[in-house]
């Protein structure tokens, strides 16, 4: 009797395994793997915050040279010194702002870190 007990529970725990492993996979065809940090010289084009559920979000528009524009949401202290109008480098994964660099005077000055 013991060892159908164990033979039941080694089938639960692989088919756990299994199932796991789908759902990993599901969820990188799905496009929701973290993403790579991409860059691109962009505008900005307004800093908008959003409270719901006693939290805080922060969204920044750009557009980016080639015309398209994206939102990318942003820790506060990133919020706090990018403005409207600004030119420079945004870097970003995903929807996830990572970076940013300003041209200040003589163009940009691109030493990214990501937060």
């Amino acid at each position: 009797m013991p060892v159908t007990i164990m033979m039941y529970l080694l089938l639960v725990v692989v088919g756990l395994a299994v199932l796991a492993v789908v759902a990993l996979v599901a969820k990188v065809a799905d496009g929701n793997a973290p993403s790579e940090i991409e860059s691109a010289h962009a505008q900005v084009l307004g800093v908008r915050e959003i409270a719901a559920s006693g939290a805080t979000q922060h969204w920044i528009a750009f557009r980016f040279s080639d015309g398209h524009q994206r939102e990318l949401l942003a820790t506060p202290s990133q919020a706090d010194v990018i403005f409207r109008g600004q030119q420079g480098v945004v870097h970003f994964a995903g929807d996830r702002l990572t970076g940013w660099v300003p041209e200040l005077g003589g163009g940009v000055q691109d030493l990214h870190s990501s937060e």
